[in-house]
This record gives structure tokens, sequence and C-alpha cells, in this order.
């Protein structure tokens, strides 16, 4: 059997853009063709794109991606073939709900015809996916291997989740490795978190060990969304051989790659932030060009958070599309004033001093006046928050710039934010990173590009200066301990594990030193607490969590770059309460 040569199209599919997703799918086609590709492979719904919500069971939709399948795609296929990933209809079935059935598909396509359909077998309700809502599962007995006719190879395809059958008693790798295949597709729109491409090696080497055969990866590139997460698809796609050899290709990165033409485009390890770096940026790039942006505006404090939003930002769009506006109440500090305005000179962008000072004096007397009471410190403290955000949002209108947030994971789970005020934009780039790891995104660009983040920015208190009882020159800052807190979010959202388990975990020193080791100062939490201390302040956060939901619900869309990110990914509801 003579081994096809097999293209690999990371593809960046628009959500919903049948007609010009199918003309760039034409396009790679036609470059895989020149490379001297006998095989190209498409993601999962690359016809219509994976994120597309309830759009999934749009008759049209369906029906529209089979037709523009048979009209545009396959007259295309002259001397190569194709794999397509598609929503199909299947006529004869129907939802639970009575409604029209639908399948997650692939098309074989070759030399100007659509040869078959397949579709997914394990479906995947999990974070960002819900595809029982949308899909029937395939029969197993059902899946074959396509015979690629130039070559005389079977290629066994699997679409995403039927690659992840540890769990399940389906093995559809398995099935297509008896029934003859001799090489296994995967096509996937596999959600990105940090670190997600080392757990595909892992499972993909599983497979290739149980059926023997190589295994080609090919995963979407891109941004797309469900309302309130951003979703990355990194590409990262890779060719696995049976004798343990992987190519792999780049994150992030569009293309069409042919193994032992393109192989020069290998991808070097990365190192977390960098990594995360990486998809933030990419994140960012991708969501301004899908909203046509002409720019943005950041509130720039001084502070840490704000800083880093202008750096990426800055990074993404560059200065001349960038204003920073600096709000400064009696309360911001010369240290933070000073701050501001020195990174807004190393960015190059525009500079605005908009003070909230006379503003909401006014409105303290007001309401004083008219209520009868004097106003309580925290509603003081939050009319600042919300006066900053809306001379955000009267810039942004003036100027038709989208506003950026600056809330980051580790004040979201305490609510740690104000409604309406500083919970507001159109993304919060950082709402899916903790604080610690704000701070060492902060060194990682000052090292690699220089200082875009001034020193001082990094090592003074982090603070809201919203009251005088947070001045950072008095050394008064935020009432959290960042180095504890910020970990502690983590292990319980991303690794789920318990206040016990963190605690057994604590008291035999075995609290991963990736995410523990502190970023302010070098006292370890060991030494910082006792046992029941810990514990004690890990059932604060996880109460935290729970009371401060409805704050969340409405805040604006955040980049998913963990492995559980706040949104439509770590399922919450307002009315729990966990008591026993």
């Amino acid at each position: 059997m003579k081994r096809p040569k097999i293209a690999i199209a990371q593809f960046n599919p628009r959500p919903g853009d049948l007609l010009g997703n199918s003309r760039r799918i034409v396009e790679c086609i036609e470059e895989a063709r020149e490379k001297g590709a006998e095989l190209v492979v498409f993601p999962e719904e690359a016809v219509s794109g994976y994120c597309i919500g309830d759009h999934n069971r749009n008759s049209v939709l369906i029906e529209e991606s089979l037709k523009i399948l048979h009209a545009v795609i396959a007259p295309a296929t002259a001397n190569i073939a194709a794999i397509v990933g598609l929503v199909s209809p299947d006529p004869n079935h129907s939802m639970n709900d009575g409604a029209r059935g639908a399948r997650n598909s692939f098309a074989f396509v070759e030399n100007g015809k659509v040869k078959s359909l397949g579709h997914k077998t394990l479906l995947v309700d999990d974070g960002v996916l819900s595809d029982t809502r949308f899909f029937l599962p395939n029969d197993p007995s059902a899946l074959e291997p396509v015979l690629l006719e130039s070559t005389g190879t079977r290629v066994g395809v699997l679409i995403c989740q039927d690659m992840w059958d540890d769990f399940g008693d389906v093995k559809p790798a398995r099935i297509l490795a008896a029934k003859g295949a001799d090489v296994l597709v995967v096509i996937n729109s596999s959600p990105y978190y940090v670190g997600r491409k080392a757990d595909r090696l892992e499972v993909a080497r599983r497979r290739v060990a149980e059926t023997g055969l190589p295994l080609f990866y090919v995963n979407t590139v891109g941004a797309q969304d469900n309302g309130k997460n951003i979703i990355l698809f990194d590409g990262g796609s890779f060719v696995l051989e049976p004798a343990g050899a992987v190519t792999e290709y780049p994150q992030f990165e569009q293309g069409v790659f042919l193994p032992g033409i393109d192989d020069g485009v290998k991808t070097t390890p990365k190192g977390r932030i960098e990594e995360l770096y990486d998809a933030l940026t990419f994140g960012l790039r991708e969501l301004f060009s899908r909203l046509d942006a002409s720019g943005v505006v950041i509130g720039l404090s001084g502070g840490i958070d704000s800083a880093i939003n202008a750096a990426l930002v800055h990074q993404v769009l560059g200065g001349d599309r960038l204003l920073l506006l600096n709000m400064p109440s009696r309360f911001s500090s010369a240290t933070t004033r000073d701050n501001a305005a020195r990174q807004a000179r190393l960015l190059g962008a525009e500079y605005k001093v908009h003070p909230i000072e006379d503003i909401v004096r006014q409105k303290k007397a007001e309401f004083e006046l008219l209520n009868g009471t004097s106003m309580a410190t925290l509603t003081f403290e939050n009319i600042q928050a919300r006066e900053r955000g809306n001379l955000l949002m009267t810039y942004s209108q003036e100027r038709g710039y989208l506003v950026v947030g600056n809330g980051n994971k580790t004040e979201f789970q305490r609510g740690y934010a104000t409604l309406y005020g500083d919970i507001l934009g159109a993304v919060m780039p950082i709402g899916d990173v903790i604080k610690t790891d704000v701070y060492r995104l902060a060194n990682y660009i000052n090292d690699r590009f220089g200082p875009l983040v001034p020193e001082e920015v990094i090592t003074i208190l982090p603070s809201a200066e919203l009251s005088d009882e947070q001045s950072v020159d008095e050394g008064k800052g935020d009432p959290f301990d960042y180095d504890v807190e910020a970990p502690i979010g983590l292990e319980l959202l991303e690794m789920e594990r318990t206040p016990a388990e963190l605690r057994a975990l604590f008291e035999t020193r075995g609290l991963d030193p990736e995410i523990w080791n502190p970023v302010r100062g070098d006292v370890l939490v060991y030494d910082k607490m006792s046992a029941d201390a810990f514990e004690k302040l890990a059932w604060e956060v996880f109460r935290s969590i729970e009371r401060t939901v409805f704050k969340r619900i409405q805040a604006p869309p955040i980049l998913k770059v963990s492995r559980k990110a706040f949104g439509y990914d770590f399922r919450e509801s307002m009315f729990v309460r966990l008591r026993f």
C-alpha cells in the first residue's frame, strides 16, 4: 500500500459564512494540489464554523451547507481528494424534542464527486461543548474507512471526541482499524487552553499504540464565541507515526501543511506563560478583526491589570489605535498617576487625564441631600468605579472605539469588581487569567519585548484606590494575599479540588509549585499560615464564588485560556448554596 500524501488544512472558518468559507476551502484545496497532496483534510464543521449555537438546528444552514458542498467544494477536487467537516441533515431521524435530525459529519470528496458522508459517533457535552443539543450520534456499526482511489488507501476518519474513547465502551479507532483502515485521520474543532496540546498528543499516542496506524490530527484555528466566552482554536495539528515520531505544526497560524514538504515549520516547546501570551494576543487579534475595531479605549489606572491589557492591545493594534484614559480621584496616588503616564509614553498611545473628583462629590452631595443620610463608604467607592465606566463608554461612543475591561479571574471569583463600573466593555482579555499569572505576564512581556510595563507597576502593592484605606503610598492595598488567593481559586475551579483535598496537599507540602510559587516575595504558603487557616480560606473563596454569580453573568465576554473559564464553560447558578 502506497502511503498517500496527506495535507493538513489548519482552517479558520467564519461562523455562519457558508459561501465565504467554501470559497476559502477551495483555495486551500488548490494550494494542497499544487504542493503535490493526494488528500487534503479540513477540520470539524469547516463549512459553517463550530460555535454557531442553535444555528446547528437551522434547517436553512444545514441544507445550504450540503448544497454548497456539491456546488462549490466538490468541483474543486479534480485530481485530489478532500475530507471536509460540516453539519448534514438526517431526514430519517428526529431529535429528542421532535426536531429534524442533524449530524456532525464529514464529507469525503474525490475527483469532483461527493463519495460519502460519515458522522461523529461519540458526542460530548463538556465545558463549552454541547453536542447532544444539536446532533444525533452515529451508529458505531456504520463506521467504515473511506477508500482513496488514487493510492488504494483506506482512511479511517474520526471526528474530534471519537478519538477520546478511554472512558466509554465504543472504540471508534479500533473499529476502523479492524475494518481495514491503513491510516487514521482525526478532524477537530478542539477548544484551546494552556497545555491542551500535550493532552491531545497523549490521547493520540494511545490510539496509535492500540491500532498500529499513523494518525493525522487536524484542528481548527481561529476565535469563535458562545456569547459569554471567546473560544480559541489553536490549530496545533500533528502527525503521529506508529514508531513514535511526531511532526507538529504551529499553534495560532492558518496554513496548508504537507508532511515532507512543510516539515520546516515544526514547533518548539513553549513555556506556560509564553503560550498564554501568544493565546491572548491571538484571541484579541481575531476579536478585533471580526468586530472591525477602529480602536480601543482602556481605563489606565497605573495598576497591573490595566497595564497588562494596554500592553496586550498595543501588541495587537499598535499605539496609534489605543486611547488610554486615566481618571483620577483624590484617592489616586501620585505613584499610580505617574505609572499610567509613563506607560502611555512607552506604548506611544494617546493619553488623556479625565478627573472624576468633582462629579463624584456632586453625586454624593445630591444623594445625601435627597436621601437624608450620609452615603456609606462602599457606595461611595462604587460610584467612583461607575463614573469611570460612564466615561469609558462615552469616549467609546464618541470615538467609535471598543472598551476593553480590566478584570482578572481572581477578582471575579471574589466579586471584587463593580457592576456597571469596571465590569464593562466588549471583552475582558484577562478575565480567565489568575492574578499571579498577570504578574508573570508582565515580566514575560518586558523580558521579550522591552519595557512595555513600567517596573513600578509590577512592584507596587495592588490597590483599587477608592478610599483612604487603599493608599499605595501608605502601603495599603487590596484585602487579599494574591499569592494564596489566586492559586486557591485555580485549584477549586479548574482542578475541581475540595478544600479538604487542598488541605491534604498543604499538609504534605504537595501543592503544585508552578502555580503556588509566589510572585510577590519569596515566602511559601506553608510558611504563611496553618493548615486550619488554609482550609478556612479555601472555604471562604468557595463561598465567595457561590455568592457572586450575579456579577459574572453580567460581565463582558472573556477569552477562554484555562481548563475552566467563567461564563458558559464553568456552569453556575445564582441560587446554589452548598450546605451539608
